[in-house]
């Protein structure tokens, strides 16, 4: 709850210019809204992506492999009639993937020239949906050691700790595809 009264006018006189708000913005900023985040596990690691894109969190299927397939495409599964694409994120973010009795398939949707297509990724642990306020939301931090996090956003503090925020389009639909040339 805010210490300033609903009246604008009185607010405006106790803030000179260039003066911060209570929740750190500078004055006249607007606070950026919470993200509404799907967190789970994968390889022993809380991550965190922005449900606008999860279609669906289903059991673990079958998934029958792809032949010639890249080495992070886990297969395919059926749901419901719709073949699924499933990568293997703990792959694409360097991790590996502990079996689990609780795993579950994250279906997310996503734009294409061609319409709306969905993939699936196996997370070890689904653990909730939930808004993260932006003040549980920081940079990932500089380590100053040369490692570059391109799959992350930012890191948040949850309940469940500290969860990467993943940039779950980057990462699934990348545009780097083999050439003719290249050997997997």
């Amino acid at each position: 709850m805010s210490d300033f009264s609903a009246d604008p006018a009185p607010q405006a006189d106790l803030l000179a210019p260039g003066a911060m708000t209570p929740g750190g913005e500078p004055e006249g900023a607007e606070a950026p809204p919470s993200l509404t985040a799907l967190s789970f596990v994968l390889g022993g690691q809380v991550f965190a992506v922005d449900v606008h894109h999860v279609r669906e969190i289903v059991d673990l299927a079958d998934i029958a492999p792809l032949p010639n397939a890249p080495h992070d495409v886990l297969g395919i599964t059926d749901l419901r009639g719709q073949s699924i694409v499933i990568v293997d994120l703990a792959a694409r973010l360097g991790t590996r993937a502990e079996p689990a009795d609780d795993a579950r398939i994250v279906v997310f949707e996503f734009g294409s020239p061609r319409g709306p297509a969905s993939l699936g990724v196996v997370a070890e642990r689904v653990l909730r949906v939930s808004d993260v306020p932006p003040e549980a939301i920081e940079s990932v931090p500089d380590t100053l050691s040369g490692w570059r996090c391109e799959a992350a956003t930012a890191l948040a503090r949850t309940d469940d700790g500290v969860a990467l925020l993943l940039d779950i389009e980057r990462i699934l639909c990348r545009d780097d595809a083999p050439g003719p040339f290249d050997f997997g």
